[in-house]
């Protein structure tokens, strides 16, 4: 079977035919106009072509779906990830599969805990952050906006980890010392004010950073 995109009619003629010059001329002009035939047709595909869309259209289709978590400055992949994520986003929305699914569009990775899996109280829960690139301060404030809007109402985070896969060429020489670092953060109100503690360790293996967030009320 020929596909009809790109194709030429000659292919399918008998050679005396396709051979004469005015038929292949023919041919060609047919072809020519025939492409972008289909390629309007594929522009006016939007839901069925995400995976090509423009990032334009990303944002476009992101307002329309009302996109949870979705920013403008993300790249254009995470964007299309959460774009066709969107419906199922609203269908799983509040379980851990909702949170889990936004820490892998946005940073790569990630998973989450519930309170009896660390013997923690009822209805609290950790965030695990996993990504190969590195992670900011800012990107610990806007994840935990972002998990305000996805998450059980009744459910309270306890803290955030991220661990941070690094490789060297060549290889890192580390030392250590009776010494400390800690760094503090102030997390921006979501729904409550929070104060957090951003504790930073170092290995050879990586770098792992939790945030602590304290027990806190609706006010």
């Amino acid at each position: 079977m020929i596909e009809l995109k790109g194709s030429l009619f000659t292919q399918i003629m008998p050679d005396n035919l396709a051979s004469q010059v005015e038929t292949q001329a023919f041919a060609y002009a047919l072809h020519i106009q025939i492409d972008k035939i289909l390629a309007y047709a594929d522009a006016c595909r939007s839901y069925a072509a995400i995976d090509t869309a423009p990032e334009f259209l990303l944002d476009y289709l992101a307002v329309e779906l009302r996109t949870p978590a979705y920013r403008e400055t993300y790249p254009i992949e995470t964007k299309r990830d959460l774009v066709k994520a969107s419906l199922l986003f609203y269908c799983k929305m509040g379980t851990p599969w909702a949170v889990e699914r936004l820490m892998r569009a946005i940073f790569g990775g990630g998973h989450i805990a519930e309170w009896y899996e660390y013997d923690g109280e009822p209805h609290h829960f950790r965030a695990t952050i996993e990504t190969s690139a590195g992670i900011s301060q800012e990107d610990v404030r806007e994840f935990w906006l972002i998990l305000a809007s996805v998450k059980r109402l009744s459910s309270w985070l306890d803290d955030i980890t991220t661990v941070t896969e690094m490789t060297a060429e060549p290889p890192i020489h580390i030392g250590t010392a009776m010494c400390g670092t800690v760094m503090e953060t102030t997390l921006p109100p979501a729904y409550v004010d929070v104060q957090a503690i951003l504790y930073v360790g170092a290995a050879q293996c990586g770098t792992i950073m939790q945030t602590v967030l304290p027990n806190i009320k609706e006010g």
